[in-house]
C-alpha cells in the first residue's frame, strides 16, 4: 500500500464529498448585512468542509484504502 497515494486519494475524496456543502445556498452569512465576498466565500468553504465530518471521513478513508490497494495489485500483476 502506498501511503502517498492513500493520503492524496483520501483528501481528494473528502473534498469531493464536501463540494455539495461548499456550493450550497442558505448559509447564515447570506443574511448578514455588510459582509464582503471574501467573508462569504470563506464561510461557505469552512462550513462545507466541516458539515457532516463524521459521515464523510469514513467514506474518504475507505476510498483511499481501496484506491491504494487496487493500484498496488495492478502494479504486482504487471511485474
Amino acid at each position: 500500500m502506498s501511503w502517498k497515494r492513500f493520503f492524496i486519494t483520501t483528501i481528494t475524496a473528502y473534498i469531493v464529498l464536501s463540494l455539495p456543502g461548499i456550493f450550497s445556498v442558505g448559509y447564515v452569512i447570506d443574511w448578514v448585512p455588510g459582509t464582503t465576498i471574501f467573508q462569504k466565500a470563506k464561510g461557505y468553504v469552512v462550513e462545507g468542509l466541516i458539515a457532516y465530518f463524521l459521515l464523510k471521513i469514513p467514506f474518504a478513508i475507505l476510498v483511499g484504502l481501496l484506491a491504494s490497494t487496487y493500484r498496488r495489485k495492478r502494479n504486482v500483476v504487471k511485474s
